[in-house]
C-alpha cells in the first residue's frame, strides 16, 4: 500500500515537472498557405524627414555628425542639390518645398527652432574644431 502511494506520488511529481518546463509553442501565421501579411506590421518603420533644400554647403555643417543628428532630432535634414542636375528643383519649386518644411518646423519644433539650429550650429563647430574665434 505505502509502495504505490510512493509510486503514484513519483509519476504525478514527474509529469508536474515536465509540464513547468516545457514552453508553449507561439502561435504564427506563416504556416498557413493562406494567411495574409500584414506588412507594415513586419517592417520596422523609418523615420522620414523633411527636408530644406540647399544649393550649396556652405553655413549647413554637411557631414558633421553632432550638427546631423541634431537636426534630425528636430525633425528635418538639409538636402543639397546642384543647379543644373537632372532632377533638381528649380528656383521657385525650392522656395516653395523649403517655405512648406519651415511652416511645418514652426509647428512642430516650435518658432525658435531657427534660433536652436544656429546656436547647436555653433556649438558642433566648436565642439569639431572648426570655429576660429
Amino acid at each position: 500500500m505505502t509502495l504505490r502511494f510512493f509510486l503514484t506520488l513519483f509519476v504525478c511529481g514527474l509529469f508536474t515537472c515536465v509540464s513547468y518546463s516545457q514552453e508553449s509553442m507561439p502561435k504564427t501565421n506563416s504556416i498557413d498557405v493562406n494567411a495574409k501579411v500584414d506588412k507594415r506590421k513586419e517592417r520596422p518603420d523609418k523615420k522620414r524627414y523633411k527636408t530644406i533644400v540647399k544649393n550649396d554647403t556652405k553655413r549647413i555643417l554637411y557631414g558633421n555628425k553632432c550638427f546631423e543628428e541634431f537636426t534630425q532630432s528636430l525633425g528635418f535634414m538639409y538636402e543639397v542639390q546642384n543647379k543644373n542636375t537632372s532632377g533638381s528643383l528649380n528656383g521657385a519649386a525650392r522656395f516653395f518645398h523649403n517655405a512648406g518644411t519651415k511652416t511645418a518646423l514652426f509647428f512642430t519644433a516650435w518658432p525658435w527652432w531657427k534660433l536652436r539650429v544656429n546656436k547647436k550650429k555653433k556649438d558642433c563647430r566648436k565642439l569639431s574644431g572648426d570655429f576660429v574665434g
